[in-house]
């Protein structure tokens, strides 16, 4: 469910951007995929930095838009740098970075933990089966159930606590395990209340494309003002001798996606 949340916003985000943003989208295609990538490599547990991975996403986004929006200037890497450097006094990209970091990594987190919890408890559940039964807890199932049939009885079943006192001590071993099987039960009840309380992974996850699109017009029409100050903290470029692009065929547009709220389907799902 989580993957195809996630699957879902990056299909959107090809499938709108292209019509949306031109170059500005077909020419930086990679640092999008690598973005997916990255944060589909952390859902499956690799030890990744999420915030490390978010920041050189927008990192990477400024340095390449701001190039394709100027290109009548030769901007070299260590001016980008400078821009960089820059770029936490200035919000190129307003409110959403930061905003973005907070609640994706709380969402992640959660629902990296949610699955791995899961798994964790399969993995114990298919291990404590396959233990073998004592010698002396076989002897006493097979009283247990065959006694009667000795007598004639095959009817009769054994009385409520002789039942309980064979199964208490057959799984001696195995009730070892309740106070920590009872607490990871209790921490993944704790994180389900996080994946549809306040962390709300269904909106997040599902709206990652929603949330670049608004960052990125934001760059768009804040342009002017955005450049003069990465000038007046940097300098100004040389002049290219290559002349200007067509940046200015950049169309601008909302996402051609309804976020839908399957909420529902995460709370019976949970």
């Amino acid at each position: 469910y989580f993957q195809d949340l996630l699957n879902k916003s990056e299909k959107a985000l090809y499938d709108a951007f292209p019509s949306m943003y031109g170059e500005l989208y077909t020419q930086n295609m990679k640092v999008f995929k690598d973005l997916y990538s990255e944060l589909r490599r952390y859902y499956r547990g690799s030890n990744i930095n999420l915030e490390e991975a978010l920041n050189e996403f927008w990192t990477r986004l400024l340095e390449r838009l701001f190039k394709l929006m100027n290109p009548q200037y030769h901007i070299t890497d260590e001016y980008l740098d400078c821009m960089v450097k820059h770029a936490e006094q200035h919000k190129p990209f307003g409110e959403v970075p930061r905003d973005l970091k907070v609640k994706a990594t709380r969402a992640f987190i959660a629902a990296r933990s949610y699955a791995q919890g899961f798994l964790v408890g399969s993995d114990v559940v298919k291990k404590v089966s396959q233990v073998s039964l004592s010698h002396e807890c076989t002897r006493a199932i097979m009283k247990l159930m065959y006694c009667p049939h000795c007598r004639g009885m095959s009817s009769v079943k054994p009385c409520n606590n002789y039942c309980l006192n064979v199964v208490k001590g057959c799984l001696a071993n195995q009730a070892d395990l309740n106070t920590e099987w009872k607490y990871l039960m209790d921490s993944l009840i704790v994180v389900a209340d996080r994946i549809d309380g306040p962390y709300n992974v269904d909106t997040v996850i599902g709206t990652i494309h929603m949330r670049i699109a608004e960052a990125i017009s934001n760059l768009q029409e804040n342009k002017d003002s955005i450049t003069a100050k990465v000038f007046q903290g940097c300098g100004n470029p040389k002049i290219s001798t290559k002349g200007s692009s067509s940046e200015d065929k950049k169309r601008r547009g909302k996402v051609a996606l309804e976020a839908k709220s399957s909420a529902q389907a995460l709370e019976m799902l949970v």
